[in-house]
C-alpha cells in the first residue's frame, strides 16, 4: 500500500498527548535538543500529516510557542481536554491516529503503520521486556499507536474531563473488538519501538538515533569521517535555541565563499571550503535530519548544492588558456556526481561515487598537482569508469524460461 509520504491525505489527524507538560516542574527528557513530543510531531510530519491534536491538562507557553511555529509552516494544531472538544475538532471523513504520550517509534515503523488504511490497536507481547507499555490483557500490551474511526470518539463522548483520552478510546477500542495489530519483538530488541519516559531514557535514544543517521551516509568520506565527527559535536548543539539558523547559515556561507574565491581565482582555497561546507552540511543532516524538513528547509539543500556546483565550474575555467577544456570536465564531474548518487549502485561504488567529499578531496590533491582542469579530466574519467564496471557488474541476471 502506499505510504503517507507519497500520497499525504488530509483526513488523517493525530492525536498526540502532553499531560505531564507543566509550566515549572523537573526538565523534560528530550531527545536530540527537543522533546519527544516535538520529535512525534516531526516524525508524523514526514509521514504526510498536517492536523494534529494535542491532549493536555493545562496548555504551557512552551507548547503554545510549539503549536505558533507549527502553524506558520502549514500544519494545524489544537489542543483537547476532553472527548468532546475532540468530537468538535474532527468530521466524519476523519480517520484519527492514536500515539501515546512516550512512544517513540522509528521514521520505517511509523511509515508501515500509517500505510495501512485499516482500523487496527498495534500490540506488543505480555513478557517481562514490555513491562513498560500499558497492559491490555493477559496475553497483549498496548504499542502505544492506533487507528480508530470518528465514531469511537462518539462512544465515550460522556466521560467526564480529567479521565485521559488516549486510555479511554483505547479501551472502547478493545470493547468495540478493533483488530490488533501484533508487533514483531524484533521491534523492540532494534529500537524502533521504545518508551521514552526518563532524561536517561532519551538520551540513549538520542545517541543510537545518531549512530543510525552517520551510519546511513553513502560516502566513504561522509560515512567514515565526517559521520563520527558530527556525532561528536551534534551532542555540543542541541542545546542551542537557534542551532537550526545558526548551522543553515554555516553551510551556505561557507558554499558562498567557495563561489567567490573560485571567481577571485583562488581555485585550491575555494575546493577547501566547499569540503568544508559538504562536511557542515553533513552536520547539519545529522543535527537535524527530520525535525526541520521544511519547504526553506530543502531549498537550504538545493542552494548549496548549486552554489557548490557553480563553483566548481567557475574554478576550472580559472587557467586562462584551459578555459573550455576546464569548463567541461567541470561539468563532466558535476554531471557524473549527481547522476551516481540517483543510480542504484553496489556497496563499494556508492562508497566512491555518492561521496562529494571524496570527488572534492581528489580534485584538491591532483590540482595542488598539475592544475584544477588536469584534475577534473582524471577525476571525470575515473568517475566513467567505475560507473561503468559497476553498472557491468550490476547487469540484471536474464529469467529463465519457463518449462514445460
Amino acid at each position: 500500500m502506499p505510504s503517507l509520504n507519497q500520497s499525504p491525505q488530509s483526513n488523517y489527524v493525530a492525536l498526540l498527548s502532553a499531560v505531564s507538560a507543566s509550566e515549572a516542574g523537573p526538565p523534560s527528557a528530550t531527545v536530540g535538543g527537543d522533546t519527544v513530543l516535538d520529535y512525534q510531531i516531526a516524525a508524523m510530519r514526514n509521514a504526510g500529516f498536517s492536523r494534529f491534536l494535542i491532549e493536555v491538562d493545562n496548555v504551557p507557553g512552551a507548547l503554545l510557542a510549539m503549536a505558533d511555529r507549527m502553524d506558520s509552516t502549514g500544519c494545524r494544531v489544537d489542543f483537547v481536554r476532553s472527548p468532546s472538544d475532540l468530537l468538535t475538532k474532527l468530521s466524519e471523513a476523519d480517520r484519527l491516529f492514536i500515539q501515546a504520550e512516550g512512544i517513540y517509534l522509528s521514521p520505517e515503523l511509523l511509515s508501515d503503520l500509517t500505510a495501512s488504511h485499516e482500523t487496527f490497536i498495534a500490540t506488543v507481547d505480555e513478557r517481562a521486556e514490555n513491562t513498560a507499555f500499558e497492559r491490555m490483557d493477559i496475553n497483549s500490551r498496548w504499542a502505544g499507536f492506533a487507528v480508530v474511526p470518528v465514531s469511537l470518539v462518539s462512544s465515550v463522548a460522556a466521560l467526564p474531563q480529567g479521565w485521559s483520552l488516549t486510555s479511554s478510546l483505547l479501551r472502547q477500542a478493545m470493547q468495540d473488538g478493533i483488530f490488533r495489530q501484533a508487533l514483531k519483538q524484533s521491534h523492540l530488541q532494534d529500537g524502533d519501538l521504545r518508551r521514552v519516559d526518563s532524561i536517561s531514557d532519551a538520551k540513549k535514544l538520542a545517541y543510537d538515533i545518531l549512530a543510525h543517521r552517520s551510519g546511513r551516509e553513502a560516502g566513504f568520506i561522509e560515512a567514515r569521517l565526517f559521520g563520527p565527527i558530527a556525532t561528536k559535536i551534534a551532542p555540543l548543539m542541541w542545546g542551542m535555541k537557534s542551532r537550526v539558523e545558526v548551522i543553515n547559515i554555516t553551510v551556505v556561507g561557507l558554499a558562498l565563499s567557495s563561489l567567490g574565491l573560485a571567481g577571485a581565482g583562488w581555485t585550491n582555497s575555494a575546493l577547501g571550503l566547499a569540503i568544508a561546507s559538504i562536511f557542515a552540511n553533513s552536520l547539519r543532516q545529522i543535527v537535524d535530519d527530520m525535525n526541520r524538513r521544511t519547504a526553506l528547509q530543502r531549498w537550504i539543500e538545493t542552494m548549496i548544492w548549486l552554489l557548490l556546483g557553480g563553483a566548481l565550474l567557475l574554478a576550472t575555467t580559472g587557467e586562462d588558456y584551459r578555459i573550455i577544456d576546464g569548463l567541461f570536465a567541470g561539468a563532466v564531474v558535476s554531471g557524473l556526481t549527481i547522476l551516481a548518487c540517483h543510480l542504484r549502485l553496489p556497496g563499494w561504488a556508492r562508497r566512491l561515487l555518492q561521496s562529494p567529499a571524496l570527488i572534492g578531496s581528489s580534485l584538491l590533491v591532483i590540482a595542488l598537482i598539475a592544475g584544477l582542469a588536469t584534475a577534473a579530466k582524471c577525476v571525470g574519467a575515473v568517475q566513467i569508469a567505475l560507473l561503468v564496471i559497476a553498472k557491468w557488474n550490476h547487469k540484471p541476471k536474464p529469467k529463465k524460461a519457463n518449462q514445460a
